[in-house]
């Protein structure tokens, strides 16, 4: 059995873009040691099938590392809020994130959970991501993405990674469509249209404390995931989404070679 316990010590969360089908990770103010780690991983993800192991357990997306380069200290440095809790393992201990869906009215509001886990030498082995995250960018999106990472090219004067469109795989799954998504978190905080597409804007605020008192802290707190539809087949065409420094952005379309609506 786990015991759970609040963390005290800060993590700070990088600012990072995936960005599909122009996939980019954008890592400002970091450290030598940090970002030379963070290119170290960048590189494992290059050899994907010698360094991780994709799963699903318990309706999560697991990345187990087989060869861990991150430290935990690393997120602590680039995270600005506390984790929601602490887990300690048999063989380390385990960090997690909960957002919970605002703007829900009257409804109860579905949780995104990131996990972290760290083996016995404080290096980051596993990273999960829960299933509601799922709906917004189901497995196989997600797996193809990361993926991709290790083909891109580092630009180390802006510290900036870059996967060209050509390096993106084309998959057979379908992408989310709108029914599901609002089966899932029901309507969303916000709806518009741009560029001939339906929008959907979702909220969701950390469960966890910011290291210091201020505004610009709570803000920090607050996660929004913008959904573009086609109009006409109710296909989810590109998500977009912040939660806290992390940012996630897949363009259906270039994985799938949708057609762009009408």
């Amino acid at each position: 059995m786990t015991a759970v316990t609040k963390m005290r010590p800060p993590m700070r969360f990088t600012k990072i873009l995936f960005n599909v089908p122009i996939l980019a990770v954008l890592l400002f103010a970091l450290s030598g040691c940090v970002w030379l780690r963070l290119l170290e991983a960048k590189n494992q993800l290059a050899d994907f099938d010698r360094n991780v192991r994709v799963s699903i357990d318990e309706g999560y997306f697991h990345l187990d590392f087989l060869n861990p380069v991150l430290l935990s200290e690393d997120f602590r440095y680039l995270t600005k809020l506390h984790p929601s809790r602490i887990e300690k393992l048999p063989a380390g201990y385990r960090w997690s994130v909960d957002f919970r869906q605002m703007d829900t009215g009257d409804r109860p509001g579905r949780t995104i959970i990131f996990r972290m886990t760290f083996n016995q030498e404080n290096k980051l082995s596993g990273w999960d991501f829960s299933p509601v995250f799922l709906e917004l960018a189901p497995a196989t999106f997600l797996e193809a993405s990361i993926r991709s990472l290790g083909k891109g090219k580092v630009d180390e004067g802006r510290r900036q990674l870059k996967v060209a469109a050509g390096d993106l795989p084309k998959l057979a799954a379908a992408p989310p469509n709108r029914k599901r998504i609002l089966e899932v978190l029901g309507p969303p905080a916000e709806e518009s249209t741009k560029d001939g597409m339906k929008v959907y804007t979702y909220r969701f605020e950390a469960e966890a404390a910011p290291v210091e008192v201020g505004q610009d802290y709570e803000k920090r707190r607050v996660a929004v995931a913008k959904l573009y539809f086609n109009p006409v087949t109710d296909d989810l065409i590109r998500m977009s989404s912040r939660f806290v420094g992390l940012k996630l952005a897949i363009d259906y379309r270039k994985l799938t070679q949708l057609a762009s609506p009408g």
